[in-house]
């Protein structure tokens, strides 16, 4: 389990029940007060799970509901659009978002074998290209999750949406099948100027870096700085803080790799490409 689902869903506990439940809940599931969930670190799918059985008796709700709730703000909430910025730049529909989470799910398996995030694929089932059919097969059964990431994705971008379960694993079915519509809603508020900028800018130098690292070895991020500056890329953008964000970005995209589980300090970290394709 990815660490950054680990954090938003707390983030998510927290603001949707407060500060006391969270830390009941946290008690309720053996972890001190102290211990701070890590976006980069990858936890057991079980102990996740426990905290969502947890989470459950204590609200009174069903996991399905916390699932579908936590779902959708997994996908708006301000942590995600941080650190999955490399991803979500490039799409402007919740469509587009769920093609993309589609391949960035693979990746992130072909990345980090210890990870093991669903895999889902897709099915037209009509001309109009906002309808697909999504099949979801895992012995999680987190079905209700993906639910609420599909929701998600359309408020992200001011769409409208009509789910229509199909078949579903729960009622032993041997996959979830579900109709997807997207459909005009409000709309994405559009960007200013400054704001198309930023994000082309920051698209535009994580690029650069994801070309400039080695498939193996691995460099430090003063070798990055160096090899793009060979390149001639600006020297404001060599910045360590807008490389390391670039760097952050890709990983979370399952594209660069780094021994950075190996305790070593910053500067002496190393950093290279992720493969993109086999098993």
């Amino acid at each position: 389990m990815q660490g950054l689902i680990v954090v938003t869903w707390e983030r998510y506990l927290y603001e949707r029940f407060g500060k006391e439940f969270l830390e009941v809940y946290r008690k309720a599931i053996g972890i001190q007060s102290h211990v701070v969930p890590l976006a980069s670190r990858i936890y057991k799918d079980e102990q996740w799970l426990i905290g969502v059985e947890a989470a459950s008796k204590l609200t009174k709700l069903s996991p399905d509901t916390l699932l579908r709730e936590y779902g959708r703000y997994f996908l708006l909430n301000g942590l995600t659009g941080h650190f999955c910025a490399y991803l979500l730049s490039q799409v402007r529909s919740g469509r587009a978002l769920l093609l993309a989470m589609r391949d960035a799910h693979a990746q992130m398996r072909r990345a980090s074998p210890q990870l093991i995030p669903p895999i889902f694929r897709y099915e037209s089932i009509s001309s109009n290209p906002n309808e697909l059919l999504l099949i979801y097969d895992s012995p999680r059964h987190l079905c209700s999750l993906l639910w609420g990431t599909i929701e998600g994705a359309a408020e992200r971008y001011g769409e409208a949406v009509r789910i229509i379960e199909v078949a579903c694993m729960k009622h032993g079915a041997p996959e979830c099948r579900l109709e997807v519509q997207f459909l005009p809603g409000k709309g994405q508020p559009a960007e200013t100027p400054a704001q198309t900028t930023q994000r082309l800018a920051r698209l535009r130098l994580a690029h650069l870096v994801l070309l400039a690292l080695p498939e193996r070895e691995g460099i430090t991020l003063s070798e990055l700085a160096d090899r793009l500056r060979q390149r001639q890329v600006e020297t404001e953008q060599l910045r360590p803080r807008f490389l390391l964000e670039a760097l952050e970005h890709l990983q979370f995209a399952g594209l660069v790799k780094s021994n950075a589980s190996q305790g070593n300090e910053l500067f002496r970290r190393r950093y290279w490409r992720a493969p993109t394709s086999g098993k």
